[in-house]
């Protein structure tokens, strides 16, 4: 019997990639045109005021702006924070390396590995590394300011720079932006209709992994995360199920589907849901293996109702979230997070070195992109290298044609707000996209308004933007090179640690019925990941050595949604204890094989009872094991 996720229906075509990620859905509009008058209105302070570097003005309002008030306002004070420390450093410093060299090449080299170390291992990450990246920009213009009044002038217009932005986005946030609660319920709405009308036209498999990964964080964002574990696990069960689904079953998970969202509409309303019995019509004894997922879909999306008219009233439970250690557990311990530092800094001092030997400044925008684009893994690096570079192609095209055909008939600052407005919802669109796409629509914003916003008067060069792309380009290409050759690490090393936790996850889960909720949602944010660093590691195009004793992702899904299905009825588990004992063992033992890269243990010895959810937990145990050989 087919499964409903094949390993090859992961891939879609990138026309189909792009109109689903730039498709409308509900409070997008709001999101854009709350970007597009942060960036007009200050645009227009910067033009009226003349503050310099009123790009980099423009592009700090999308840096700040996040999906609710809560990210945008958390964004801002780590931006107002770093910047205000690294000002006074930044000052500090430049008393003791504005005329040293030899001072200031080994500052800048300490200060990135610093930035880029702690970004990985200290909770403030964000704003050490923020904090970092401003002071070694800084110290990269001192060959261009040598005299410390120009200099000490230019560091504090950047505090005015960075602070002037977030106040307007924190500002236009504070009134129309939506609470954490609001962003968690459309997307619940949004994964929930989509699902129905999958059902309705059969077309659920493919999309199974995306709903996963639009709700996975959500769970931080609502107040109460219950709802969203259920139609997480129920996404997580629907992989067990037949493919094609039989007709009559997407009918009857379609009308629970849709009792869910009046439910959502109409919290307030008591629910009424239909006894099991009358969801689940009688089914030949061919058909009997399949009714233990059906009762476990049934009983994830009836849980799922219940928790949407508890959610006004609940507080506690699982909407306390436990927060992140300061310092994580192996920060000293683990090698890859002083190597991915090192492999920064690197790159950040060899950009640096080759454009001060061509004497080409305006290739300054290398370091920014080893900065921002350096991330833990090849394939992550190459994901972002690319959303770089395609999002600075086109908004240096569209700069340029403005320069040459649209700003020599402008008269007044009225206009270019009017044209700043229309290229910042542009790229505001695309920016309010997933992560897959999001970043792509950043770099268009910075690449238009680094090359339209030049001066306070209309610019007129366009080697700003031959530059820009130039530095990007360099920075790519050295980042590539050194992350590739020097302590690698692959997506798919992370892949590989994501499926060991899937797997320790599902013998806890196993072992402990008690814990289910607990255990589920530890394997829900193991899956997570592991979707994440499968799909990173396409990009990675067979530049890193293979991997071996692998499972298969798709075989590793299959195992949780049987495990999931096993721990839906308590009675069944209790029933088959010894044999789920057994496989929680295997299931142990093959996780800490997978993460030491070695071969599965042997399979459990002992005969399954044909037609139970353990029978089916057994086959995917099998599955998981062979792919792993």
């Amino acid at each position: 019997m087919a499964t409903l996720v094949s390993e090859a229906g992961r891939r879609i075509p990138f026309t189909t990639f792009l109109a689903q990620e730039l498709a409308p859905r509900e409070g997008r509009s709001l999101a854009v045109a709350q970007i597009a008058a942060a960036t007009t209105l200050t645009v227009a302070i910067a033009m009226v005021f003349r503050i310099p570097l009123a790009a980099y003005m423009a592009y700090l309002v999308f840096l700040v702006s996040k999906d609710d008030r809560r990210a945008t306002i958390i964004t801002a004070l780590g931006g107002v924070i770093a910047v205000t420390l690294a000002v006074l450093f930044t000052i500090g410093l430049s008393l003791i390396d504005l005329g040293e060299p030899a001072i200031r090449l080994p500052a800048m080299a300490l200060v990135t590995f610093l930035a880029m170390f702690s970004v990985r291992t200290f909770a403030l990450g964000p704003v050490s590394f923020l904090a970092g990246f401003i002071v070694v920009t800084m110290q990269s213009v001192i060959d261009e300011l040598p005299v410390t009044e120009e200099f000490t002038r230019t560091a504090l217009w950047l505090w005015v720079v960075v602070v002037i932005p977030v106040i307007i986005t924190v500002l236009i946030n504070l009134f129309f932006g939506p609470g954490e609660n609001t962003v968690a319920q459309r997307g619940l709405r949004k994964v929930l209709t989509e699902l129905d009308a999958g059902l309705m036209h059969g077309d659920v498999a493919r999309q199974l992994s995306q709903w996963r990964a639009i709700l996975q964080p959500l769970i931080e964002k609502a107040r109460s995360p219950a709802a969203i574990c259920r139609l997480l696990e129920l996404l997580v069960i629907l992989e067990q199920y037949p493919d094609p689904i039989a007709a009559p079953e997407r009918d009857r998970l379609s009308i629970l589907v849709r009792q869910c969202l009046r439910s959502l509409e109409q919290p307030t309303v008591p629910a009424d849901p239909a006894p099991i019995a009358t969801t689940l019509p009688s089914v030949p004894a061919a058909a009997d293996s399949e009714l233990p997922a059906r009762l476990a879909a049934t009983d994830a999306l009836q849980a799922l109702q219940r928790e949407m008219h508890q959610e006004p009233a609940h507080t506690g439970g699982e909407a306390e979230h436990q927060g992140r250690p300061l310092i994580i557990a192996d920060a000293m311990s683990n090698p890859a997070h002083w190597q991915f530092a090192l492999k920064t800094t690197l790159a950040v001092m060899i950009v640096y070195a080759v454009y001060s030997m061509l004497d080409w400044p305006g290739l300054r925008t290398s370091i920014v992109t080893c900065f921002f684009v350096a991330l833990g893994s090849l394939g992550e690096t190459i994901h972002k290298l690319s959303q770089r570079l395609s999002g600075a192609v086109v908004g240096g095209l569209i700069a340029g044609l403005c320069i040459v055909f649209v700003l020599p008939h402008f008269t007044d600052i009225g206009q270019l707000c009017v044209l700043t407005a229309v290229v910042a919802s542009f790229a505001g669109w695309v920016a309010t996209s997933s992560e897959r796409l999001s970043y792509a629509g950043l770099q268009i914003a910075f690449a238009f308004f680094l090359g339209l916003l030049q001066t306070d008067a209309p610019a007129t060069d366009l080697t700003v933007l031959r530059d820009r792309v130039v530095g990007i380009v360099l920075g790519n290409v050295v980042i590539t090179l050194i992350f590739s050759t020097l302590w690698p690490e692959s997506a798919l090393t992370r892949l590989r640690a994501a499926l060991a936790e899937v797997l320790r996850a599902a013998a806890a889960l196993l072992r402990s019925p008690a814990q289910r909720a607990a255990n589920r949602r530890h394997a829900l944010g193991a899956l997570a990941q592991a979707d994440e660093f499968e799909s990173l590691s396409q990009f990675e195009l067979a530049m890193l050595p293979g991997q071996v004793h692998l499972p298969a992702l798709g075989s590793v899904e299959r195992l949780a949604a049987a495990t999931f299905i096993v721990t839906s009825d308590p009675w069944a588990h209790e029933a088959e204890a010894g044999r789920a004992s057994k496989l929680a063992d295997w299931l142990d033992a093959a996780g800490r094989a997978t993460a030491e890269a070695s071969a599965p243990p042997p399979l459990p010895a002992f005969a399954p009872t044909p037609g139970t959810a353990t029978s089916k937990l057994y086959t995917e145990v099998e599955r998981v094991a062979a792919t792993a050989h």
